[in-house]
C-alpha cells in the first residue's frame, strides 16, 4: 500500500495537485474492473464517509455525505465516465475542492493486478491556504478497506449470505454503526465458542465419571 503526492500539469495544461493510493490484490484484472464498476458499493467501502442519500443519475450519481476526515458535509453531482479498454473510471465532482477520482487497474507482478486511486485537485501554492483544509484525508484508508474486502471476499465469499452482509447489508450503514455491529456479532461469536467449551467440559466429565 502506498501514496504518493503529485504536482503535475493537468491535460487542460492547468496546474494541479494530485494524490494517489495503490495496491496489489491476487485476483484478476478482469475481475477487478467488474468490483470497481459498481460505483455505489465502492465508495460505502470508505471508513470515514458517512452516506446520508445517493441518487443514481443517467450519467451518474448525487451524493450527500459527511467526511469524517475533514469534518465536512458533501453535497455534489459526480459523472462516470468508464474506458473499458484502458481499465479506467473516472468520477468527476460537480462541486468541492476535489475535482475528481481517477480508478485505474493495471496488471501487477505475478498473479493478482494493481489498483491506482488518483484524486486531483486544484494547484494550491501556498500551504497556509484555508482550502488545505478541504482535502480528503481518507483515500488510505479507503484504498486498505478496498484490499481487505477483496482479500476476505476471495477467502469466504463462497458462504452463503456472506456477499449480501457484506456488500449490501453492512455498506447501507454509516461506518461507526457498522463497526458497533462488527463487534456485536464477535462478542456473539465468542460467548458462543465459550458456551460449546463449557458444554463440551460438562459433557466429558460427566461421562468420565459413569
Amino acid at each position: 500500500m502506498s501514496q504518493k503526492p503529485d504536482s503535475r500539469i493537468g491535460t487542460d495544461a492547468a496546474p494541479e495537485d494530485r494524490i494517489r493510493a495503490e495496491t496489489q490484490v491476487p485476483i484478476g484484472a478482469e475481475a477487478m474492473f467488474e468490483f470497481v464498476s459498481d460505483i455505489e458499493r465502492l465508495v460505502r467501502l470508505n471508513p470515514h464517509l458517512v452516506i446520508e442519500t445517493w441518487q443514481r443519475l443517467p450519467d451518474g450519481m448525487r451524493l450527500a455525505a459527511l467526511n469524517e476526515t475533514t469534518g465536512r458535509r458533501i453535497e455534489t453531482a459526480v459523472r462516470v465516465e468508464t474506458t473499458r479498454s484502458l481499465h479506467t473510471i473516472v468520477l468527476s465532482y460537480a462541486d468541492g475542492l476535489k475535482q475528481a477520482t481517477t480508478l485505474t487497474v493495471e496488471g501487477g507482478d505475478g498473479d493478482g493486478c494493481r489498483l491506482i486511486v488518483t484524486e486531483h485537485y486544484p494547484f494550491i501554492a501556498d500551504a497556509q491556504d484555508p482550502r488545505v483544509a478541504e482535502v480528503d484525508r481518507s483515500l488510505i484508508p479507503w484504498v486498505a478497506a478496498i484490499r481487505r474486502h477483496l482479500l476476505d471476499r476471495k477467502r469466504w465469499g463462497w458462504l452463503p449470505g456472506w456477499r449480501w452482509w457484506h456488500e449490501q447489508f453492512l455498506p447501507g450503514m454509516p461506518p461507526r454503526q457498522r463497526r458497533i455491529v462488527r463487534m456485536i456479532v464477535w462478542v456473539g461469536v465468542l460467548e458462543f465458542v465459550v458456551f460449546l467449551f463449557v458444554a463440551a467440559i460438562f459433557w466429558a466429565e460427566r461421562h468420565s465419571g459413569s
